[in-house]
């Protein structure tokens, strides 16, 4: 509005004053520079707002490039992991042969916050009776039977999850099994026999759940308990990191079954 006012006041000077020559020369070359000026910041705040609003375009395209990405990425993360799981599971050497050996994936844990069981992932026909190994970087890690029409896993640790094992070198028979207070023991182990502490510990294949010869851990600490000796064991396969596990299938009858209610009602 100023600049307006000023422009009606040249308009009337120059009209008042158009008969002298150089006064009105000068007032019009003022006014072209008054023109000037405004049509310079006119043009000036027409090119800012332009220039907001393209801006304004690209920071919202490039909002959505990056939500975009973020998303190509979690995707990417999670196709890699689960690349990397496969790799790392078909990179351990098989050396089995007779057995039936699958590699299955791990779909959850049983219950939140008890790393002991597990849901698998077999589509296969299940026998109602039959177990199955466990086996992960090479250690027996636990047990499979079918629960539910679905196979539970049971992990070393668990108070269900126990089968028969060698140690030391003169492969003295005993069981593995778990304690009320989560520890892991191998038990019924003739008291005649001779073992000690750091005997490796291995499976025995005798119970058609394992093959024999898969490592398990080492004894600890050692106890007798009237005609057996009981042993603490440290279990190599630690149970994290079950993304995929292989299931072993013997395919030998499992006849002898050990008493579930005779290893829980005896002191621990």
């Amino acid at each position: 509005m100023r600049i307006f006012a000023i422009f009606i006041a040249i308009v009337i000077i120059v009209a008042s004053f158009g008969f002298i020559p150089t006064l009105r020369e000068q007032v019009f070359t003022f006014s072209l520079g008054i023109k000037g000026f405004y049509f310079d910041r006119k043009e000036d705040i027409t090119l800012f707002v332009r220039n907001y609003i393209n801006q304004a375009q690209q920071i919202q395209t490039m909002r959505k490039q990056i939500e975009s990405l973020e998303e190509d990425k979690i995707k990417y993360q999670a196709l890699k992991a689960e690349f990397d799981n496969l790799h790392y599971a078909f990179d351990i050497e098989r050396h089995y042969i007779d057995p039936d050996v699958h590699l299955v994936k791990v779909i959850s844990y049983v219950t939140l916050g008890r790393y002991t069981k597990i849901w698998i992932a077999y589509t296969q026909t299940i026998e109602e009776p039959k177990v199955f190994g466990l086996i992960k970087d090479g250690y027996a890690i636990g047990i499979a039977r079918k629960e539910n029409n679905h196979l539970l896993g049971i992990l070393n640790g668990d108070q269900e999850c126990s089968y028969s094992v060698y140690i030391g070198e003169n492969r003295v028979p005993g069981t593995l099994r778990a304690t009320d207070d989560g520890g892991i023991i191998v038990d019924y182990i003739p008291a005649w026999q001779s073992i000690k502490s750091g005997d490796n510990v291995i499976t025995s294949g005798s119970d058609g759940i394992f093959f024999e010869g898969v490592q398990v851990g080492t004894i600890g600490n050692i106890k007798r308990e009237n005609a057996y000796l009981r042993a603490e064991i440290k279990v190599d396969g630690v149970n994290k990191n079950l993304n995929y596990i292989w299931l072993i299938d013997t395919k030998i009858p499992q006849i002898i079954r050990l008493n579930q209610n005779n290893i829980n009602d005896k002191s621990d």
